[in-house]
């Protein structure tokens, strides 16, 4: 999948290939249609926000589930979803 990586604090975001691996217990694939860089990602990027990198920015989305992980019973594969990590 195509990604914003930041690797170092006040650099520009490089745009990669990066690989996920298959979800773990609890976790959700999201194949994103939308993706948005918000305020909080603009604060890891300039270090306001702690955050170890490199990091993938932008955390809030929009997409359908691929696949789902052991002990997922919310979402299935086919649902519609929205995503943040703060919910």
């Amino acid at each position: 999948m195509k990604a914003a990586v930041l690797y170092e604090l006040r650099t520009p975001l490089k745009v990669e290939d990066v690989d996920l691996d298959d979800p773990k217990g609890g976790e959700v694939l999201v194949k994103i249609a939308a993706n948005g860089v918000c305020h909080s990602d603009y604060s890891v990027i300039h270090g306001v926000i702690r955050w170890p990198l490199p990091v993938v920015i932008g955390h809030e989305g929009a997409g359908v589930v691929e696949e789902v992980g052991p002990g997922v019973t919310l979402v299935k594969p086919g649902d519609h979803v929205v995503l943040s990590f703060a919910p």
